[in-house]
């Protein structure tokens, strides 16, 4: 009955290869789980004891910290095996979430104190803290993922991993909702959230070490090695390495620019919203409770769509149409929100700015680095992702900075990016298909 299932949801998994599609989909149940509350935490501490009109300006700080992170990061995947980074990350973003916690819980630095001021540094601190974690560990979950996977083997899986995520950020989305559910107990219960996710975080890198002890070699060898049958390829590659593959690779710069296109114009929406929240709900439990309203629709669509659709779709209509059909779909809810620029539409565009991208967008877009070389996975994927990441949440602030109360420029600008994203998730889609039927490795 389970195997009927399975094979209905996400096609024909059995054996080794559906153990480990499971694991990975736990993995990322955990960290989707730990992300999700945090990131409403992040908008809701900081707009609730800095400011709103702060937020561009923390986007702009969070830009600076790519560079070590990335440096960092880079210097590990020369020295370090996947698994080892992955403890390694949790160990340090598990400490810093314990302080974290307990200066929320201080009485004067914390959550108790109401007064709004840009001088409130946990508050900024927080923020970072929660940005650097969302870009450096999905990126490295994601890459260790496509470093195990095969295209074929990705249209059947993924779907469960995308189910699990989905199914995570749901569950645990709703627990915060619960838990925000009192606003009058916002000090006290904020910390809380925060401790539920702090723990996860150890939780991911637990089933990481169930992985690597139960999962077979041969479930666990890159697409790259079964191509090239070499297994003991390394090489060390500089830190700026990783972006002149983007430079000088068409198809990984193509890419980036889908993730820096996604991330802009989600980042340039919730400003919209985040100004509505903060214009409409005058205390800071009213507003974290929306916020958690809102996370729970998200995921609620996520999970529902990774259920029964991500893997569908990959399956039935192929990477192309997946990567082109967001933005159509993202596009669209936007025109309605320029007829009608409320709340409550803008809610529905991030809802699938959001929802939709990572139960569709985003495991089709991952599927897009099967094909590369290792190196790519791991050091053009970090600028990638999270230089992309970045440098549109940047871009997005100064934009915000400067037509942030002109809604019909900030749709203008949206819908003309959109545009362009949909040419070149063409373009993408179609060298994505050659290279897998030929064979071939993007290096």
């Amino acid at each position: 009955m389970s195997n009927k299932i399975i094979r209905t949801l996400w096609g024909d998994l059995q054996g080794e290869e559906l153990k480990k599609f499971a694991l990975l989909a736990l993995g990322f149940f955990f960290l989707i789980g730990s992300y999700w509350p945090l990131k409403i935490l992040k908008d809701s501490i900081f707009i609730n004891i800095v400011g709103r009109t702060y937020i561009p300006t923390a986007k702009l700080l969070s830009l600076t910290l790519f560079f070590p992170l990335v440096l960092g990061y880079s210097k590990l995947v020369d020295y370090a095996s996947k698994e080892k980074i992955v403890y390694f990350l949790i160990s340090i973003y598990g400490t810093l979430g314990v302080v974290f916690v307990w200066y929320f819980l201080h009485p004067t630095i914390g959550l108790s104190n109401t007064i709004t001021a840009p001088n409130r540094y946990i508050g900024w601190l927080f923020f970072l803290f929660v940005e650097s974690y969302i870009s450096l560990m999905v990126s490295l979950y994601w890459s260790f993922v496509n470093d195990v996977t095969t295209p074929e083997s990705a249209k059947k899986g993924y779907g469960m991993i995308v189910f699990g995520a989905q199914f995570g950020g749901f569950s645990c989305i709703l627990l915060a909702n619960r838990l925000a559910a009192d606003t009058t107990l916002y000090a006290q219960r904020v910390p809380l959230i925060a401790s539920i996710s702090i723990a996860m975080f150890f939780a991911i890198a637990f089933v990481t070490f169930l992985l690597q002890k139960t999962v077979d070699k041969e479930n666990l060898t890159s697409y790259e090695e079964k191509i090239s049958g070499n297994q003991d390829k390394k090489e060390s590659v500089g830190f700026l390495d990783g972006l002149k593959v983007i430079v000088t690779r068409p198809y990984v710069g193509g890419i980036f620019l889908i993730i820096f296109f996604h991330e802009l114009i989600s980042t340039v929406m919730n400003y919209q919203m985040l100004f509505l929240v903060e214009t409409t709900y005058l205390d800071p439990g009213s507003r974290t409770k929306f916020l958690f309203d809102y996370g729970l629709y998200a995921q609620s669509i996520a999970c529902l769509f990774g259920l029964v659709g991500t893997s569908f779709f990959q399956r039935r209509f192929g990477i192309k149409f997946c990567i082109i059909a967001f933005p159509v779909l993202l596009g669209s809810s936007i025109v309605v929100y320029l007829l009608n620029p409320t709340l409550q539409a803008v809610f529905y565009v991030m809802l699938i700015a959001k929802g939709i991208n990572y139960a569709f967008n985003q495991p089709a877009k991952e599927v897009l680095y099967i094909p590369t070389s290792k190196n790519i996975k791991y050091k053009s994927k970090a600028w990638a992702d999270m230089f992309g990441f970045r440098f549109a949440k940047a871009t997005a602030s100064i934009i915000n900075r400067s037509f942030g109360p002109f809604v019909y420029v900030i749709g203008g600008i949206s819908l003309s990016i959109i545009s362009i994203w949909v040419m070149l998730s063409n373009a993408l889609g179609n060298k994505f298909r050659k290279t897998v039927l030929n064979k071939e490795i993007i290096e």
